[in-house]
């Protein structure tokens, strides 16, 4: 599944400018020329500047008090499955965050769509290991060494407020739509967490024509950490039933290839004889041939 989740920043507060996330997220074109910089894009664009992005960010703060958020930070971060998938191809995968900022407009409930968010993403090809991951902690690999295979990922910076500057947008709300006043959900609306995570997921299948088998989908690797006992028993009971009905498949499938098989040995193997009668037959006619001039010389 699709490693998608909301953070403050990974660089310093974002209760001030995003400028030092933004400088943060440069650090791969640091170690590139100019002219080959990833150029940072959004829903209608492709070749955004940092100062754009800055810009774009702090000045879209209406209203918002000195200590409150005034951005947060999307991850979006395919498996190498995944990736693979696309062909490991950027365009694809800003064509897909883009589905993914449109699933984060819809998961507040306000009837807001693509263009109601300001937002600006940038593609990173480079991944390092952290301390909390399990290679670093058993001494496989060193904080901050490259991982190796595929590790294209995009970082998103999202405005609290709307495009618009004038509604706030507060992804890291734990309102529902119940238990707080209606003038609550009004204000900060509701956000859905689990669900834009499994929605993000549906957007990557959909959009990509992707077949993701049950035991690498966000349901099941939800329910299995998060889910009840007697979630995870049906979850465990489906997947069986799954696997059986894959197994019948590939036997199914085996079966069929076999046949064709089969069948192709069959004609070749006709082939061969009628090839070799040929041959035979050729061999007959050179013969008679033969014995009529010596005949006829006679």
């Amino acid at each position: 599944m699709p490693h998608v989740n909301i953070t403050s920043s990974s660089s310093g507060s974002n209760a001030g400018s995003c400028g030092q996330l933004v400088e943060y997220l440069e650090k791969e074109n640091n170690l590139k020329a100019e002219q080959k910089a990833e150029l940072w894009f959004n829903q209608g664009r492709d070749d955004l500047r940092p100062y754009e992005v800055r810009q774009g960010i702090d000045t879209n703060t209406a209203k918002l008090k000195q200590h409150e958020a005034k951005f947060y930070l999307v991850n979006i971060s395919p498996s190498q499955k995944e990736l693979q998938h696309i062909g490991n191809d950027p365009q694809k995968l800003k064509d897909y965050a883009r589905g993914v900022m449109a699933e984060y407009a819809a998961n507040f409930q306000k009837g807001l769509g693509p263009d109601d968010v300001k937002w600006y993403g940038k593609v990173e090809y480079n991944r390092g290991y952290k301390w909390t991951d399990p290679a670093v902690q058993q001494g496989l690999s060193q904080r901050g060494e490259a991982k190796a295979g595929h590790q294209m990922h995009v970082q998103i910076i999202v405005s609290r407020k709307d495009s618009h500057n004038q509604r706030l947008l507060s992804p890291m709300t734990n309102h529902r739509g119940q238990g707080k006043s209606e003038e609550h959900g009004q204000k900060f609306g509701q956000f859905n967490r689990v669900g834009f995570k499994a929605r993000s997921e549906e957007a990557f299948d959909t959009q990509l024509n992707y077949r993701r088998e049950l035991e690498d989908s966000f349901r099941y690797q939800n329910t299995m950490s998060n889910g009840t006992t007697q979630e995870k028993v049906s979850m465990t009971l489906e997947l069986r039933q799954v696997d059986s009905e894959r197994q019948a498949q590939q036997q199914q499938l085996a079966a069929q290839l076999r046949q064709v098989e089969q069948l192709r040995q069959q004609q070749e193997l006709a082939r061969k004889q009628e090839l070799s009668q040929q041959q035979e037959q050729t061999i007959q006619q050179e013969q008679k041939r033969s014995r009529g001039l010596s005949l006829g010389r006679s």
